[in-house]
């Protein structure tokens, strides 16, 4: 036995719910002589009555209190149904091929992709971890992180963080070398050198007293973020390096800043995108980055975060 249409159930519970044959009408946009007609129609398909009803009042009968609650269950668990099929044809699908430097995805990219992944089910994800150029076209790239100055290009940048790069040492190696006062007492001290940017040769800082370039000496070069960190960690001397990279170990005591009134030129962390608009899987990851950030990431800086859409530039 095929049941009752859907319309007549709808019909039936809306007039339970208003308690009142015109104002389910209205809510269901119907006339209240349509709708008795409903209701009627649904007890002759079920062979049950379901509504008492005089010229002055109505009220349900023991079996129609019954047929409410669980049609009322019934038509709530279809509609959350819809929604959920609804919110997963609106969801993100395909490909999405993120580039970010080795140092900066491992602390703080990867351990939220999983995350990630089970937010947006029809999402897959192909990471590429490199502290080299990527051209985004040529390697098509969906979005990548990238942190310092931007090189012009066609491409579109958005600012989800600022950063600028700090001096710090381990606080070993301040215990035997001693802290600097002035910025000229960095050429006696002994430099881990950052070769992944072509300006690494010379430290650029801004103080009190205007901009100084000074060029590092030392016996450590490194091409690599992790390894500049690390080095530093371990008392191979000063590095010159992203705040946003150096902060945790900064606040866990494993670096000191040095000479903390000098620092590189305010610059950024960006999400750069090659075309126009941000397509809708390069939107959902840097919403969903960006909001864990705000806790994990800028806790740990200086600097508050910055989330604004900046003229069409390119970087490593």
């Amino acid at each position: 036995m095929d049941g009752p249409s859907l319309h007549l159930v709808q019909a039936f519970v809306a007039v339970v719910k208003h308690q009142s044959f015109a104002k389910a009408a209205r809510d269901l946009n119907m006339t209240p002589s349509s709708v008795s007609r409903l209701v009627k129609a649904l007890e002759q398909q079920i062979g049950v009555l379901l509504i008492s009803r005089t010229t002055r009042a109505m009220s349900l009968t023991d079996a129609g209190q019954r047929y409410f609650s669980d049609c009322a269950a019934a038509l709530e668990q279809l509609h959350h149904a819809q929604l959920r099929a609804r919110n997963e044809r609106d969801l993100p699908a395909g490909t999405l091929k993120l580039s970010v430097s080795v140092s900066f995805g491992r602390n703080h990219v990867v351990p939220y992709l999983s995350a990630f992944l089970a937010a947006y089910p029809q999402l897959r994800l192909d990471l590429l971890m490199t502290d080299r150029y990527v051209d985004l076209v040529a390697e098509g790239v969906t979005v990548a992180i990238r942190i310092g100055n931007l090189q012009d290009s066609s491409l579109v940048a958005r600012k989800l963080l600022s950063n600028r790069r700090i001096l710090v040492a381990s606080p070993a190696y301040l215990e035997i070398h001693g802290d600097p006062a002035e910025i000229d007492e960095l050429k006696r001290y002994e430099c881990v050198v950052s070769t992944a940017n072509h300006d690494g040769e010379i430290w650029r800082l801004f103080g009190p007293t205007g901009e100084r370039s000074f060029r590092p000496r030392g016996r450590v070069r490194a091409d690599n973020g992790d390894a500049v960190h690390q080095l530093a960690i371990d008392g191979q001397g000063i590095a010159f390096h992203s705040e946003v990279t150096m902060a945790a170990s900064i606040r866990s005591g494993k670096l000191v800043q040095v000479l903390p009134r000098w620092a590189g030129k305010e610059t950024g962390v960006y999400c750069v995108c090659p075309s126009r608009p941000m397509g809708p899987a390069a939107r959902a990851l840097i919403d969903f980055l960006t909001n864990r950030w705000k806790d994990a990431v800028t806790s740990a800086m200086l600097d508050h975060p910055a989330d604004e859409e900046v003229s069409l530039h390119a970087g490593r």
